[in-house]
């Protein structure tokens, strides 16, 4: 395992240190940040400071938990856990982002981090769990690949009320086996009136209407759930297309779809490094989805993003 710290394509990840404590105690006394995790907010600074003193004279490596922070220009953004067990071979992750720092992506590029530490070091396999609530933390896991394995009912106690957990696993195997990065491809039309062209595919042609990810679970999502606004998706026999309302001239766009988050990362990273014009860097779209935008010569717009888990 090479030393920290370590540095991403946009984070540093290291050990903790003294200078940690304030803006530690501050992300981790956010309600919402705690609102999931085993904690209360506030956190005392007193304590915070034990912590971090903790976490900063912890032996990485050793079985028991490793606590990485994670910074961004100069600034604590949250931190990754890795306990490791007695074996180790087998381990657990857990991770927090400050909640001005949320939607960015620096979980997926963190936790990728620290997984190819672990991994590298001979570990078989990575656990996690969540609050069955915590819908961002389950994306986030799914996106690095990980398999939800199962959910304990009513099994935390946690803040006055029983919980639910999902469990999720990654094994060493399974990390570099979901075959091609791109599994998908469908045009995303701009279009005048989205009206006109739902009454058009879905009344003339027999296209199913609604919004759908075109992920391996063909899933339309229910009402309330996170979608991109003044866009639809049409379907039939296996094809889909996007219709996205907007004025001026309408092109075409096309929208690539990604198995995992890390492999969107990858492809920026590579794609960038080979000069290609990116228009837009990955990050968390509102509506869910991990995207980067990138320009072919002729200017044309591919989107290219991973599917949020179920």
């Amino acid at each position: 395992m090479g030393d920290l710290p370590v540095r991403t394509e946009r984070l540093v990840v290291r050990r903790f240190a003294a200078g940690d404590v304030a803006a530690f105690t501050a992300y981790r006394s956010d309600p919402e940040v705690a609102r999931y995790q085993g904690w209360d907010a506030p956190v005392p600074e007193a304590a915070a400071r034990r912590l971090v003193h903790e976490f900063a004279t912890a032996v990485e490596g050793k079985p028991g938990w490793f606590q990485y922070a994670v910074e961004r220009d100069g600034v604590l953004v949250g931190d990754v856990g890795i306990r490791l067990a007695g074996n180790r071979k087998q381990a657990e992750v857990g991770f927090t982002i400050a909640r001005a720092h949320q939607g960015n992506g620096y979980a997926s590029e963190a936790v990728q981090c620290v997984l190819d530490r672990v991994f590298a070091t001979g570990v078989r396999r990575v656990s996690a769990e969540c609050d069955a609530r915590n819908t961002a933390s389950a994306r986030l896991l799914e996106r690095l690949g990980f398999t939800r394995e199962g959910v304990r009912r009513r099994h935390t106690w946690l803040k006055g009320e029983w919980t639910d957990d999902l469990l999720f696993g990654l094994l060493a195997e399974n990390r570099h086996v979901a075959g091609p990065a791109i599994y998908a491809c469908r045009p995303n039309l701009l279009v005048g009136d989205l009206g006109a062209s739902l009454g058009f595919y879905g009344g003339l042609l027999g296209f199913r209407i609604g919004w759908r990810w075109s992920d391996p679970r063909a899933r339309f999502l229910t009402e309330g759930e996170p979608h991109e606004p003044g866009t639809a998706l049409v379907g039939r026999d296996g094809v889909q297309i996007m219709l996205t309302q907007t004025a001026g001239a309408h092109t075409t766009r096309l929208h690539l779809d990604v198995h995992t988050a890390g492999q969107v990362d990858a492809l920026f990273r590579e794609w960038r490094g080979r000069g290609a014009d990116i228009a837009e860097p990955p990050f968390v779209r509102p509506w869910g989805m991990y995207e980067m935008r990138l320009l072919d010569p002729d200017g044309t717009v591919l989107r290219v993003s991973s599917p949020p888990a179920p």
